[in-house]
């Protein structure tokens, strides 16, 4: 299911597959597994070239204000707190104006 679920191929439909297709599948989404989440590249490449990227400094607005959020004081709260993002201004947020309801 790791394979069908997010592709939204029921499980009945890909075990109708050729066999040689079904491992394919399942051979390519455990190379995939291996690839970081946090750059997004496979060990593999590394190991091919170890100059075969380099990186950029980019900013993310969202990341930016959730790391704002996280680092305030009211943020130390204990385990389990973090920040989340909410759309729209936080003037028309109910959780940001709780006085207004």
């Amino acid at each position: 299911m790791d394979y069908c679920g997010p592709r939204g191929i029921a499980l009945d439909v890909f075990l109708r597959w050729p066999r040689a297709s079904q491992d394919a599948a399942l051979q390519w989404a455990a190379y995939e597994g291996r690839r970081c989440r946090s750059c997004g590249t496979h060990p593999e490449e590394w190991a091919d070239d170890p100059l075969a990227f380099h990186a950029h400094l980019d900013q993310c607005p969202g990341c930016r204000e959730q790391q704002r959020l996280a680092e305030a004081p009211e943020a130390k709260q204990g385990r389990g707190v973090r920040a989340v993002m909410a759309t729209g201004p936080a003037s028309a947020c109910p959780r940001c104006r709780p006085d207004d309801e």
